[in-house]
């Protein structure tokens, strides 16, 4: 069995961080605010459950987040293209086409065209398919030697 190298800052709960920084603690992951940098101390927003204060801004990193919730991660959202979840990442990325080709002298699926203004990407089984605010990028799957 293969040992977790990051830890998920969500397993950890806010009596058992309070002196953890996750700019320093780089073996846990933490969410990212709008600028795309981590967010030191995300355990403070689920602690104001009953707050009469909504959304507000964390105060470790100034992401929009809300009171009584866990801390939101503005991550782009990136899914790895599988025959298994060819369906789901088919209708997220809406629009694309399935993508056909001959693989051992048959017509097979292989991935997807990622449709995004006027061009066509192609995404493979294998390959990062990323979405950030509405636009969608596909990252090649590292080919071995």
């Amino acid at each position: 069995m293969t040992a977790k190298l990051v830890q998920a800052w969500t397993d950890i709960d806010p009596k058992d961080a309070k002196e953890i920084d996750l700019t320093r603690d780089l073996h846990i992951s933490a969410p990212l605010n709008e600028m795309g940098e981590r967010c030191p101390w995300p355990w403070e927003p689920q602690q104001l459950v009953g707050a009469p204060i909504g959304q507000f801004h964390c105060s470790y990193c100034g992401a929009m987040v809300m009171a009584g919730m866990p801390h939101i991660d503005y991550a782009p959202d990136e899914r790895v293209l599988t025959p298994e979840n060819l369906t789901s990442i088919f209708e997220w990325c809406e629009p694309s086409k399935m993508r056909t080709g001959t693989v051992n002298g048959r017509l097979e699926t292989i991935g997807l065209t990622v449709i995004v203004g006027d061009k066509r990407i192609p995404a493979l089984f294998g390959d990062t398919i990323r979405e950030d605010a509405g636009q969608f990028t596909v990252i090649p799957a590292t080919k071995e030697d």
